[in-house]
């Protein structure tokens, strides 16, 4: 058949319009290749060559990188006589090409048409990545406001991430402006964990250089680390040491502070998933569980903390003697009281009263510890110490009365006791509690001045007529 057999009738189909004649091999079904008989003026534009360098030629020798599933669809299509349609990636020009195939009478003989969809195909792989960015945010986003305890929650999601970026290293970073810890982390398997080893660091030094990415994008893109190599040495070595080649962090945000950032070290690049959209919202979901979080360790160390003196209050107190009481041990207990707090508010004022109860607290600490020691009331201490024996604890008392009788703008009343059995724990609190007090009523005897007492009078004369012992 002659190059130009075809008549030029097709030149005004507004769509790119070849046509083949088949080369089968030897089995008569299969097509080794194609040779061009006719193309349109619309196909020899989208080729990017001219009709009198196609036609007579074979196809698989004009295009060396040609998808051989071109020969499959021409074969189909003349053996099966069936029209074909649809759309495929051609490497050979570089375009995703919507097309129909079909058979002409002629046997052996084949046209095609061609619409280059490279638009079409970008707005569906927009919208498909666009989708699927989504679905994950939607995904690790219930896990974050899931009912799981903290820990197990953040590490769930940074673990759904991780099948998505592909990463070495997934992480979070906590700071307060002055230093910087890693408290979540996730690894790759063979990727050694940092978390350890980054905690407690100085901000500027290790991430504040950070900063100045963030002045002109979302988040800190690295996509070669030797960027940092001569501003930020610091930051650029650690990360050198770490084998990180390029890294993203998303900064996490509460009342427009950063107060950490999530980041992925060796992440996975990927055209399906936009990787910075994900870890920028998931941020935003992860800033509400840290400042969550941190109110709720707030609002439970207030319910257990004084304000005034940091010491454990008296509903810890009360907690700490139940517990106590479950199980048989020994006990040291110690009860204080501040001596003439209400004259030192009535004269150099509640600052200079608030002072002597720091520092009353400081010194009960410094024998005690501070988990073992209690403000119970406004001017009141408890201090309870398990399994010490007795030996050692009437020593610390002694200790404790030497260095309060040394405290010039300080005095204290104390009461002591200690027990061998917590059962009887209760019971030995207000034995404490009466011991101190006539330490206290001792104090004031001294400078010859009265103070009304919170005891019971008749109760009160029963005690002292008991002569219980002031010191141990």
């Amino acid at each position: 058949m002659e190059k130009n057999w075809m008549p030029d009738i097709y030149s005004d189909v507004p769509v790119a319009y070849a046509v083949y004649k088949l080369i089968f091999a030897e089995d008569g079904r299969t097509v080794e290749d194609a040779e061009y008989v006719y193309v349109n003026k619309i196909y020899s534009e989208m080729a990017g060559v001219g009709p009198e360098e196609l036609l007579g030629q074979r196809f698989l020798s004009c295009y060396e990188r040609a998808n051989p599933i071109w020969m499959t669809y021409c074969a189909k299509a003349s053996l099966d006589g069936e029209v074909i349609h649809d759309c495929i990636y051609a490497p050979e020009i570089g375009h995703w090409l919507d097309f129909t195939i079909m058979p002409l009478k002629q046997p052996g003989y084949v046209a095609y048409t061609f619409i280059n969809v490279d638009i079409d195909r970008e707005r569906q792989m927009e919208m498909k990545r666009e989708f699927t960015t989504k679905d994950i945010v939607l995904r690790i986003s219930k896990i974050l406001s899931s009912e799981e305890a903290y820990e197990v929650a953040m590490n769930h999601a940074l673990q759904e991430l991780s099948r998505i970026l592909h990463p070495d290293r997934l992480y979070i970073l906590e700071t307060d402006g002055k230093t910087v810890s890693n408290t979540f982390e996730w690894c790759a398997p063979g990727v050694a964990p940092e978390i350890d080893t980054l905690q407690h660091l100085d901000y500027e030094q290790y991430i504040g250089g950070w900063e100045k990415f963030l002045k002109h994008a979302t988040s800190v893109i690295i996509e070669d680390i030797e960027v940092l190599k001569a501003d930020d040495p610091v930051d650029y070595w650690n990360l050198k040491r770490q084998g990180i080649e390029r890294i993203i962090d998303a900064p996490i945000y509460h009342d427009g502070k950063i107060i950490g950032y999530l980041g992925a070290d060796n992440y996975e690049k990927s055209d399906m998933i936009n990787t910075v959209a994900i870890l920028e919202t998931v941020s935003y979901f992860i800033s509400s569980k840290i400042t969550n979080h941190r109110l709720m360790v707030e609002l439970e160390h207030a319910s257990r903390h004084d304000a005034l003196t940091g010491l454990h209050n008296r509903n810890a107190c009360m907690e700490k003697i139940d517990f106590l009481t479950k199980y048989s041990s020994s006990v040291g207990i110690v009860y204080a009281d501040v001596n003439g707090l209400k004259e030192i508010n009535d004269t150099l004022g509640h600052q200079a009263g608030d002072a002597a109860l720091r520092q009353a607290a400081r010194l009960l600490t410094k024998c005690y510890g501070l988990e073992n020691t209690y403000r119970i009331g406004g001017d009141e201490f408890l201090v309870l110490v398990p399994l010490v024996t007795e030996l050692d604890f009437k020593t610390s008392v002694l200790r404790l009365r030497e260095l309060a009788a040394g405290k010039a703008d300080l005095s204290i009343a104390i009461g002591s006791e200690w027990v061998a059995d917590t059962a009887h724990l209760e019971r030995a609190i207000t034995k404490t509690d009466q011991r101190m007090y006539c330490d206290k009523v001792e104090y004031y005897n001294r400078r010859g001045k009265k103070r009304e007492t919170r005891h019971d009078l008749n109760a009160f004369r029963r005690m002292a007529a008991k002569n219980l012992p002031i010191a141990d």
